[in-house]
């Protein structure tokens, strides 16, 4: 998104509600890739989230007047809002992040342990099944 070079207060609000529901579509789109072991797309959908948390966290949001205890106007009032549950599904799809991310890589270090013991013995350079040579007298 375009930074703005306005200071209404409006204006910026909307950007922040834009990008904040953009961060939450890229994160439902990270664990879409996990859920499909699609790499690609988990490696789009983090770059895209790490982008939008810079531009999130690099932006004064918030008006001059957003620490007064004024109330807001009331088309300001719905846009804030928005704004409060737009963060709050934020944060539960973030839980929800978490959680997949937390599985994930359970399951892979499982399918590692098995693909690593599975593999002994059959690797290209492996030296192949020892067999133990005894050695016997008949008399």
């Amino acid at each position: 998104m375009q930074e703005s070079h306005t200071n209404d207060p409006n204006s910026l609000h909307v950007e922040y509600l834009a990008r904040v529901r953009a961060l939450s579509q890229q994160v439902r789109s990270a664990i879409s890739a996990i859920e499909q072991n699609n790499l690609k797309q988990l490696q789009a959908s983090v770059a895209a989230q790490e982008m939008l948390c810079q531009e999130i966290a690099g932006t004064q949001w918030l008006p001059a007047s957003a620490g007064e205890k004024k109330p807001p106007e009331p088309g300001q009032a719905a846009l804030l809002n928005q704004i409060r549950e737009a963060c709050i599904a934020l944060t539960k799809l973030n839980r929800m992040y978490a959680a997949v991310l937390k599985r994930s890589e359970r399951s892979l270090g499982l399918m590692a342990a098995i693909l690593r013991n599975y593999g002994q013995g059959y690797a290209k350079d492996s030296p192949g099944v020892i067999q133990h040579h005894t050695w016997s007298c008949e008399g």
